[in-house]
């Protein structure tokens, strides 16, 4: 059975996206780029929403860096009621359901599942337990407003530490699994 992961950046102050939506607040390093590089070999696909998918697609096509040719090449399964079309290749495109259909791509052979960024989709899935881990990149820097990170979750949901490991750049890599919360 396959895994699937929500991979996202994250300030000291839990936004996962700046009021304005900018980027500049985000710190890529030499050691962030090593880790993409590996996870997308670990990957067989990406699930994103509409606004994480419209992003790629402007971005990843024509890229030149090093990992974009893996991204173009990766299935994507993009939700969104708005999308009509989704032209960047590989991508399937559904309008509703995601929690039925990630459990069925869940349940297909091959290797996990990475998931970026795409919150409001996150909030269903991880109020279905269908996102088995966290992995969360905490970027030194305090936003002060913006997008909380599963902001609109209906419920608590417990959380297990897996491992933690700091960047050169000071960015603190953390990865939880769902699951109960350790006893207080």
């Amino acid at each position: 059975m396959r895994r699937v992961f929500l991979q996202v950046l994250v300030s000291l102050d839990g936004f996962f996206e700046a009021s304005d939506a900018s980027l500049d607040w985000f710190v890529l390093d030499e050691d962030f780029f090593s880790y993409v590089n590996e996870m997308l070999g670990s990957i067989d696909g990406i699930v994103l929403g509409r606004r994480t998918y419209e992003g790629f697609a402007a971005n990843w096509p024509s890229s030149s860096q090093s990992e974009a040719k893996r991204m173009n090449e990766l299935p994507k399964y993009v939700f969104s009621r708005t999308l009509q079309d989704a032209d960047w290749e590989n991508t399937t495109l559904y309008a509703d359901d995601a929690p039925g259909v990630v459990r069925r791509l869940k349940e297909e052979p091959g290797k996990d599942l990475a998931m970026f960024g795409s919150s409001d989709l996150a909030v269903s899935l991880v109020a279905e337990g269908l996102i088995d881990e966290l992995r969360l990149f905490v970027v030194p820097v305090v936003l002060g407003s913006g997008k909380r990170l599963l902001e609109g979750l209906p419920h608590s949901v417990g959380l297990q530490h897996t491992s933690t490991r700091t960047l050169s750049s000071g960015v603190v890599a953390l990865r939880y699994t769902q699951g109960p919360s350790p006893e207080r």
